[in-house]
């Protein structure tokens, strides 16, 4: 369901900081200190028949296409249905770029399971919990109907579960159709299979940069950087959430090889908010029990990785690995 490619390289040469020689002065982080990912979606795509009252089951979704595991019951919060004027293709290459556009988007109709079923009819979706006119249903879903504007080898439906409500946040499987008066399949069951994702990731191109051990209070500066980590130009407003993670026994190596899981698999995790501007003071990041980030040590692999909470892709825009000043 998932493959990943791990890049083999030397590790890169460190680059000092101005806070080696002033534990007060921005650790200013810039391109060749980040990391790449490279990622590739493949989605199977259904016929199902028009002017139907389609059938939605996402009870077999066990694993998402990030390799976690799913109950269907209790962490599918949103299922939406969403049509694109973009061919299979064209969402697949565009949510590799984590660029799908919205201007493409012809509207959404959702579901909100509450843990009690794992399937639901078209007829009972609503339009962002609001009701959902028939004849606007029809429209998308009856090539027949007067008002029936999509041919479907332009356009293709979206079917998304998610954890969560805000539409099209943290995606759990994706499935892709199209309709047709003549298709016999009425039901679209959600699999582990309905999406793959094959990624790449190399964490041995990022030039570590050296900082002041035990100093809690680094200033990451972010605001020289200007591509993330796919290639997607650096917008500094964007980063929402940042983090600081200590791995004791893993190397690099074995981090690409488990990127999916940096967070679960990490011995320190220390994150926060990010508020606004282009910069943050680690001092300010707590563990899930509320400690504050204790400053870097020499031992293990440290990272700092900054996030766009509001992008589909929820891979860190970059990581920056800190090490201890050697002079």
């Amino acid at each position: 369901m998932l493959s990943c490619k791990k890049e083999e390289a030397a590790p890169a040469t460190p680059l000092v900081s101005a806070a080696c020689s002033d534990p007060s002065a921005s650790v200013v982080i810039t391109d060749p200190t980040n990391y790449a990912l490279s990622d590739s979606f493949d989605m199977q795509v259904a016929t199902l028949k028009d002017n139907t009252d389609l059938i939605f089951d996402w009870s077999k979704v066990t694993v998402d296409f990030f390799g976690k595991p799913v109950d269907p019951a209790a962490d599918i919060d949103t299922v939406l249905i969403s049509l694109w004027q973009l061919t299979p293709q064209q969402i697949e290459d565009e949510l590799k770029a984590d660029d799908l556009p919205l201007a493409t988007n012809k509207g959404i109709i959702t579901t909100y399971p509450d843990g009690t079923y794992t399937r639901e009819n078209l007829l009972s979706f609503n339009e962002l919990g609001n009701p959902l006119p028939t004849s606007d249903l029809w429209a998308r879903f009856n090539t027949a109907d007067p008002n029936f504007m999509y041919p479907q080898d332009q356009f293709t439906f979206l079917a998304m579960a998610q954890t969560g409500t805000e539409p099209g946040k943290n995606p759990r499987m994706i499935s892709l159709f199209h309709i047709d008066p003549n298709a016999p399949q009425t039901e679209l069951d959600f699999t582990n299979d309905s999406t793959k994702l094959s990624y790449s990731v190399d964490l041995l191109q990022a030039h570590p940069m050296e900082v002041p051990a035990a100093v809690p209070g680094l200033t990451v500066d972010w605001s020289q950087m200007t591509s993330n980590s796919i290639g997607n130009p650096y917008v500094y407003s964007q980063i929402t959430l940042a983090a600081v993670a200590h791995y004791k026994t893993e190397t690099l190596a074995q981090l690409q090889a488990n990127f999916l899981n940096l967070e679960k698999i990490a011995d320190g995790w220390w994150s926060g908010p990010v508020v606004q501007g282009a910069s943050i003071d680690l001092s300010g990041l707590t563990d899930s029990g509320g400690a504050a980030f204790p400053g870097i040590d020499g031992a293990g692999v440290w990272m700092a990785a900054l996030f766009c909470g509001n992008c589909n892709n929820p891979a860190p825009w970059s990581i920056t690995i800190l090490q201890p000043c050697s002079k």
